[in-house]
C-alpha cells in the first residue's frame, strides 16, 4: 500500500455538514475527502459521549475546528477525526485538552503504579498523560525532560494553528509540517 499514514497529524478544519440523524460531522481538512467526526470524538475535552451532547451542540456548519487523525482514509471513506489533541513522544502521550492519565497495559502492574505516580507528580497546568511502554524503567528526569518538550511542541502546534487559513495540516506526526 505504500501510502504514508495521515495518523497523528492534526488539521485546521471546516465542518461542511452536521448530521444530526447519525450524531457527526464530515469536516474539511483540506484532503480528496472530508473527515468524519462523531459526537463522541468531537468533544476536546476527551468526554468521548459522556457529555450527553449532541452533535449540534457541539459544531455548527461553516465552524473552524482543530483536529486530529484518528484512522486513515479507507476506500470511499475520508479519515476519521478527533476533536482531542495528542502529541506521540518516545515514552509519553501528552493530551493538553484532556485530564487523562494512565500506563500503558503492556507493563506489569508494579511498574504501571510506578509511572501513574511519577506521571501523577509531574506539573500540568492542563491536560493529561499516559506513560507509554518505552517509558519502562524510565527516571523523572528523563519523563519530565519529554514532558516539557511535548508541552513545548504544543505550543508551537498552537500558534501555528492560530496562523494557518483552515482548511490545512498544522502538524505532522512524523515530524514539523
Amino acid at each position: 500500500h505504500g501510502r504514508p499514514t495521515l495518523v497523528g497529524n492534526i488539521y485546521k478544519g471546516r465542518v461542511e455538514k452536521v448530521l444530526t440523524g447519525i450524531d457527526a460531522a464530515f469536516v474539511d481538512i483540506g484532503l480528496e475527502r472530508n473527515g468524519y467526526l462523531a459526537a463522541d470524538d468531537a468533544d476536546a475535552t476527551g468526554q468521548r459521549g459522556r457529555s450527553g451532547k449532541r452533535i449540534s451542540d457541539l459544531l455548527k456548519g461553516g465552524q473552524e475546528i482543530l483536529v486530529r487523525v484518528t484512522r486513515d482514509p479507507m476506500g470511499t471513506k475520508g479519515p476519521r477525526l478527533s476533536a482531542q489533541m495528542l502529541l506521540v513522544g518516545r515514552r509519553l502521550l501528552y493530551s493538553p485538552t484532556a485530564p487523562m492519565s494512565g500506563a500503558s497495559r503492556r507493563l506489569d502492574d508494579c511498574e504501571r503504579d510506578r509511572l501513574r505516580l511519577l506521571c501523577a507528580g509531574m506539573s500540568l497546568s492542563q491536560g493529561g498523560l499516559v506513560a507509554r511502554t518505552a517509558a519502562e524503567g524510565a527516571e523523572v528526569a528523563h519523563l519530565e525532560r519529554e514532558l516539557r518538550f511535548l508541552m513545548r511542541l504544543w505550543g508551537w502546534v498552537s500558534r501555528r494553528a492560530a496562523d494557518v487559513a483552515g482548511p490545512g495540516m498544522v502538524y505532522r506526526e512524523a515530524g514539523l509540517a
